[in-house]
């Protein structure tokens, strides 16, 4: 893996499990590991700086990490946390991944970041069976004041905010010579992702 400069990682870690009976999804085992713990490891693989947003997962093991929270009252969704991570973040390129993401893909995530330092673009966000995945992927830290002036005007949607910023990388093809895509894209958001998650792991 290479990258043309230092990257931070950032973990969104503030949102609520609404199909999963557990209070806090983030903590639940996934082969010996937490899932938080899953994700900050694929980026310790290449972040030397690791912010996480939110309070999800407070209890795992993450090394070397500074946990935050977003500055808006409310809860006002990833948006909010992504603006609260890249506004955190020391280096110009950061890799955002959602914490329940078990099967990250670092060679992947080194891939977007490349591409974001290489064409000077504000994101590059994979997509996968129609689906783009803006909570992995690659952004450059300015574009948080971009997402202030968004959630200012009362924008949430992360779709929408990435259609109003403009070039976007969106990278669809070859995304299998990281891996599975179905894998590595995943989200444990219900009992059925989480046996998935368990049996892979």
């Amino acid at each position: 893996m290479n990258s043309s400069g230092d990257i931070s990682g950032v973990i969104l870690a503030g949102g609520s499990s609404r199909r999963l009976p557990e209070a806090d999804k983030l903590s639940l085992d996934i082969g010996g590991a937490k899932l938080i713990e899953r994700a900050h490891r694929a980026l310790r693989t290449f972040c030397p700086e690791i912010i996480v947003v939110g309070d999800g997962g407070s209890d795992a093991e993450l090394p070397e990490t500074r946990r935050i929270r977003d500055s808006r009252s409310g809860r006002q969704g990833p948006l909010a946390g992504l603006e609260a991570g890249l506004s955190a973040s020391s280096n110009d390129t950061a890799f955002a991944a959602a914490g329940d993401m078990p099967f990250l893909s670092p060679e992947l995530a080194v891939h977007l970041c490349e591409l974001v330092e290489e064409k000077g673009l504000p994101a590059a966000v994979p997509v996968y069976g129609g689906t783009a995945h803006p909570l992995c992927a690659a952004y450059r830290r300015d574009v948080a004041d971009e997402i202030s002036a968004a959630l200012d005007g009362g924008t949430r949607s992360m779709k929408e905010f990435l259609a109003s910023l403009g070039q976007v990388e969106y990278v669809e093809y070859g995304l299998e010579r990281f891996g599975d895509p179905g894998l590595f894209l995943m989200n444990v958001n219900s009992p059925e992702d989480l046996e998935r998650a368990r049996e892979f792991a």
